[in-house]
């Protein structure tokens, strides 16, 4: 018998030449809720014409594979781990360097031309069970990122992987500066594109809700045994999110029927916290080309009017992308380790 917040789970980036070999966590990302975190067994009916008048002789399994989602605040090191998995690219440059320490910039984009995004192995740590569990070939094929006003920052995310794999106990250890997100710490800027969004002003935003899909799917193939997938792939990117904003203007309404284009920032900052003197934990999502898809007014009589806007975020050919994140942080790197 044990308790659901005793279950934690890890992630560790997997050697690319070697993709579904397990590996050990390098970060342990604590839940805002228990992980989901399962395997999943298909079973077919065995029905043939037997003449022994019940409907089915037996059941089969046909494949396994594991999957579940996951709740946690968004941290200024351990999301890098996930982004990468996310959105298949990251490149990394060393902003300053100092006695004590050596500032990171990761910036997290699409990968292009290949759906072998990279992967990672889940871990699963439940101590009391003395049962432990690890799934290779794990994929983050989905994140939405919240923004409220009076909680953390925080985020839920879906996880597919290979299968389940019993495992020692992993030695769970968290990192003190793996630093968390206030509401204070957010800045939300929006303009006309990417080049105006350096002078625009921060915006009051009542609300904010990023989501980002790779629509990752397990790969089977036939012949290989135990029908546990073989690879886990990503298909194409899309993003997608809402805001709510006191109205104070028709500029977005304007935006909306006219069917303008759009760059929206987003800046997580803890100015509080100094690495290498001046620099601080920095979460920075930039979206090249965003239209409004849907206007929701809420329109009381005895309160705020409050615009609320859907949106979709596109690829910008000016600017080759449409979405990059870029993670400031101590972390060395995001690869795996050799």
């Amino acid at each position: 018998m044990f308790r659901g917040e005793e279950v934690i789970i890890g992630v560790g980036i997997e050697d690319p030449t070697k993709r579904g070999t397990a590996v050990t966590p390098q970060v342990y990302i604590p839940g805002r809720t228990p992980s989901g975190m399962n395997v999943a067994v298909a079973k077919a009916l065995l029905k043939e014409t037997k003449g022994g008048g019940m409907e089915s002789q037996g059941s089969e399994v046909v494949q396994r594979k594991a999957s579940g989602p996951i709740e946690f605040n968004v941290r200024s090191q351990s999301i890098g781990y996930l982004l990468k998995s996310l959105l298949g690219k990251c490149t990394t440059t060393t902003v300053a360097t100092t006695v004590a320490t050596t500032v990171k910039s990761h910036k997290f984009e699409v990968l292009v031309g290949n759906p072998q995004f990279p992967t990672f192995t889940v871990g699963l740590s439940q101590p009391s069970t003395n049962q432990d569990y690890e799934y290779p070939t794990g994929l983050l094929t989905a994140l939405s990122m919240n923004f409220p006003v009076d909680d953390l920052v925080n985020a839920s995310a879906d996880i597919i992987a290979s299968d389940e794999v019993e495992h020692d106990a992993f030695t769970v250890a968290f990192d003190d500066e793996d630093y968390i997100f206030r509401p204070e710490d957010v800045t939300i800027k929006i303009a006309a594109n990417i080049a105006g969004l350096a002078a625009a002003s921060e915006i009051s935003f009542d609300d904010f809700k990023l989501d980002i899909k790779n629509n990752g799917k397990s790969k089977f193939s036939i012949g290989t045994g135990v029908a546990t997938p073989v690879d886990s792939r990503a298909g194409l990117v899309s993003v997608s999110g809402s805001f709510s904003v006191v109205y104070d203007g028709k500029t977005n309404h304007d935006r909306y029927v006219d069917g303008d284009y759009i760059a929206i920032q987003i800046t997580l900052e803890r100015g509080d916290v100094a690495i290498a003197t001046t620099y601080h934990p920095t979460i920075t999502i930039q979206l090249d080309r965003v239209s409004l898809e849907a206007s929701n007014p809420d329109r009381p009589m005895d309160g705020e009017v409050v615009d609320s806007f859907d949106f979709v975020g596109h690829y910008d050919e000016t600017n080759s992308e449409g979405i990059n994140i870029v993670v400031q942080n101590e972390v060395e790197d995001y690869n795996y380790d050799a």
